[in-house]
């Protein structure tokens, strides 16, 4: 009879430490998937601000000068929101050049959550795309002043 009740107490004593096993399980799952979670904003800028105030994970796909972007929360550091920027569509309007300069760059950005969301604090950001946009504004800073040099020369000597 002995032998029985002990038999009976270990299928319960197992099933117990199944029970707790599945559950520890199901928590670790849960953690993990809430830990990742990420809202998709769509094109609602509004959605993206609340987000970024708390820096909640992200992402909103947004046009700036007819280039798509898509702007990714990804996480906090201190008081700080850092932000992926991936340029999606590079403005039709644009010379091949230029287009081939910038498609598919991105850059990283670590912005004060208490500035709010913005894209012209670049220099807050680092990475390919914001090589490139600096690139493009010395190239067009020179043309401008290549174009006037002789007018500034002329002002200069009067």
């Amino acid at each position: 009879m002995k032998k029985k009740r002990t038999h009976k107490k270990q299928n319960k004593d197992e099933g117990i430490q199944g029970l707790i096993l599945a559950i520890f399980t199901i928590l670790i799952i849960s953690s993990a998937i809430v830990a990742n979670f990420q809202t998709d904003c769509k094109d609602d800028l509004n959605c993206f601000d609340r987000a970024f105030f708390t820096c909640s994970k992200a992402k909103v796909n947004g046009y700036e000068n007819n280039n798509l972007f898509e702007y990714k929360i990804l996480n906090q550091e201190s008081d700080n929101c850092v932000v992926q920027i991936n340029l999606k569509e590079v403005n039709q309007q644009l010379d091949e050049e230029t287009k081939n300069k910038f498609q598919g760059k991105s850059m990283i950005c670590s912005l004060p959550i208490s500035d709010g969301f913005s894209t012209d604090k670049l220099n807050f950001c680092q990475g390919p795309l914001k090589e490139t946009i600096y690139e493009l504004t010395i190239q067009k800073m020179y043309n401008l002043l290549a174009q006037n040099l002789g007018e500034i020369i002329s002002e200069m000597r009067q």
